[in-house]
């Protein structure tokens, strides 16, 4: 049975964080980029099935630190509520994030 120990850190989840705002030619509703993160980490159902609470899933708990970590560093920016977008120095990290 799969467990919290098994999803990325909010912090390893840096990096496909940008992978998935790559894809989108400009700023990207968070759904989107949590449905990005299953397909770019594999996610299994049961993985998507563990809850952080009553309202969403750990890995989309776990990507929002995600983007507020990688704010704070300078690869995101939130143009819009809810929008997300790379700024240039996200455009040019590589995967040693």
């Amino acid at each position: 049975m799969a467990s919290k120990a098994d999803l990325p850190s909010s912090k390893k989840l840096i990096w496909p964080v940008i992978q998935a705002l790559k894809k989108s030619s400009g700023p990207t509703q968070k759904s989107v980029i949590d449905t990005q993160l299953i397909e770019i980490l594999g996610l299994s159902q049961d993985l998507i099935a563990i809850r952080h609470d009553n309202s969403r899933a750990e890995y989309q708990y776990r990507s929002a630190w995600a983007l507020s970590y990688g704010k704070k560093a300078g690869y995101f920016e939130n143009p819009a509520r809810n929008q997300w977008a790379l700024t240039e120095k996200g455009r040019q990290v590589g995967s040693d994030v």
